[in-house]
């Protein structure tokens, strides 16, 4: 894939990218153990959506610098530490009630590992796409190419790219789609 378009160059020189290859953790079956994991500790459920939340925020900020084999591992030890500190806090006193207008306006640390995971199926796909059906997809949508430039550039017809282009938007929606990632999960 290389030759035709450099993405592969460029993605394997973005952390990025790479990052999100490596983070295939927001699957619905682990989110739901983890908040249950959680949820069977702690008493209060807004403490219990805190734990999960800063869970989900140190992982990534482990798997910036390090390679994970085990993020479900990782996930339940460190949910496990946070259970351990919100005890030991809650033994030395009353927890203070923030005002909402203070809430973080970055999405949450949940909706970053969806659409980090969405950006790793993605990728995925793409690379498995037909090479003249990627580069014309690219030039579409990341040169922000016309049809008609494309087709002049490829010495094709205006339907011909016209059909490689929903061929390929086809192919992206259903690696998503067997993946389970929906728009709902942030993607």
């Amino acid at each position: 894939m290389g030759s035709t378009t450099g993405w592969r160059d460029d993605a394997a020189a973005c952390p990025a990218i790479e990052s999100a290859r490596a983070l295939d953790v927001a699957d619905a079956a682990l989110h739901r153990a983890l908040r249950a994991f959680v949820g069977g500790r702690v008493a209060q459920s807004a403490d219990r959506d805190d734990v999960v939340q800063e869970t989900y925020a140190r992982l990534l900020g482990y798997q910036a610098g390090r390679r994970v084999d085990d993020v479900k591992a990782l996930c339940f030890a460190i949910a496990r530490n946070l259970l351990l500190d919100h005890h030991r806090a809650a033994r030395h006193g009353a927890t203070v009630e923030l005002d909402e207008a203070l809430a973080c306006p970055l999405p949450s640390a949940e909706r970053v590992v969806a659409f980090r995971r969405a950006v790793a199926v993605l990728a995925g796909a793409l690379e498995r796409m037909p090479p003249l059906r990627r580069e014309i997809f690219l030039r579409k949508r990341l040169d922000g190419l016309t049809t008609a430039e494309i087709a002049g550039a490829l010495e094709m017809s205006l339907a011909a790219v016209e059909k490689h282009v929903v061929r390929a938007l086809a192919d992206l929606r259903g690696a998503l789609a067997r993946r389970g990632v929906t728009l709902a999960d942030g993607a």
